[in-house]
């Protein structure tokens, strides 16, 4: 089978580590023979590309996973870019794999985008949304009713291996800075954040090396600022990192001791190797996918009181109990690997009908 994916490339690397978890999941429950792959966020699905290259070439079409349900100044008020009339040419099945809603708590989604989802949900040979809270929001505002799979991203471990770069025991935090009028509401706030942060690091770094993870290049100066003067911690190099090294990043979070993260994505990669999170949020996905994994207490809004008390508290739970906490998510991961297979045993029947 030569399948082509399509899916979130050049802006974010934890889009990247997601790609990778679909192409594990598609290589292990597929008689896979290539797997090539375009940029949903470029590549125009025209009449020409579905009739001599999508049709002609490909047997599967995978779209997926990520937040591609975002952005009302796009085409389709979502990232697939392609007419809708034109979704009926596709000859060969196509599935949405594992994708989310990316809008913001206060964000409608546009009427082109309802429609365009429709059509799709309609034609696609199988359509699901990943774990994060994405259905309710689909179901009740596009009212489609699509699959509930694991994000794909909780794969990125299955038949590969990471090798460890950092010896001594370090913790990663992963902070945001794009959309910051929508993060942290006003420039007050996001100062507040930034000086709660800082006295957190400097707590923790007196037991563990501070790595900073930025995801996108608009992290940087922010995870800069966090740290500055803070002995013991360090940024990742974005630039050698993004985004052909994204199995060194992949790394990084596979063998930290525990995360503080701001992205889904810097959420999803350490939880998928049993690696213990706190999630900083400001949107519904961070904290609807540790209600899903059973680890709400662990999800803190950024703007709430107390917000640096109560996360320096839950750093020493997870010290105190880190064994009981693995195992715990050992268990969780080896779930949603049985509801992969069970989403691939269904794509397979849907694919070969």
């Amino acid at each position: 089978m030569k399948v082509l994916h399509s899916y979130c490339l050049n802006y974010n690397i934890g889009d990247y580590a997601l790609g990778i978890g679909v192409k594990n999941l598609l290589r292990k429950y597929l008689e896979i023979d290539l797997i090539a792959e375009t940029n949903i966020q470029g590549q125009y699905f025209t009449q020409y590309y579905i009739d001599e290259v999508v049709n002609k070439k490909y047997d599967l079409l995978v779209i997926g996973g990520g937040g591609l349900i975002d952005g009302a100044h796009w085409p389709n008020g979502w990232f697939w870019l392609i007419d809708k009339e034109l979704i009926s040419s596709i000859r060969i099945p196509f599935i949405v794999y594992g994708v989310g809603v990316n809008y913001f708590e206060k964000e409608q989604i546009p009427e082109k985008a309802i429609s365009h989802l429709r059509e799709t949900y309609e034609r696609a040979a199988f359509f699901s949304v990943r774990n994060d809270g994405s259905y309710d929001r689909i179901a009740n505002l596009v009212g489609i009713n699509p699959r509930i799979v694991p994000d794909p991203g909780f794969h990125v471990g299955l038949n590969r291996d990471y090798r460890r770069i950092i010896r001594n025991p370090y913790v990663i935090i992963q902070v945001a800075n794009d959309k910051t009028d929508k993060r942290y509401s006003n420039e007050h706030s996001k100062e507040e954040f930034v000086i709660s942060m800082r006295r957190i690091v400097s707590q923790i770094s007196t037991s563990y090396h501070i790595l900073m993870a930025p995801h996108v290049y608009d992290d940087i100066v922010l995870s800069q600022e966090i740290i500055r003067g803070i002995p013991n911690c360090s940024i990742w190099n974005f630039g050698n990192i993004a985004f052909d090294n994204i199995d060194i990043a992949i790394s990084y979070y596979k063998y930290a001791s525990f995360v503080l993260s701001m992205r889904g994505h810097g959420q999803i990669i350490p939880l998928s190797f049993n690696v213990p999170v706190i999630a900083l949020c400001n949107h519904p996905k961070h904290q609807s996918l540790m209600i899903n994994i059973g680890l709400s207490k662990y999800a803190l809004l950024i703007k709430e009181n107390g917000f640096e008390k109560r996360t320096l508290d839950l750093i020493d739970e997870i010290c105190n109990n880190y064994d009981n906490l693995v195992s715990y998510l050992k268990r969780k991961n080896e779930e949603f690997s049985r509801e992969s297979k069970e989403a691939f045993d269904q794509i397979r029947k849907a694919i070969n009908s």
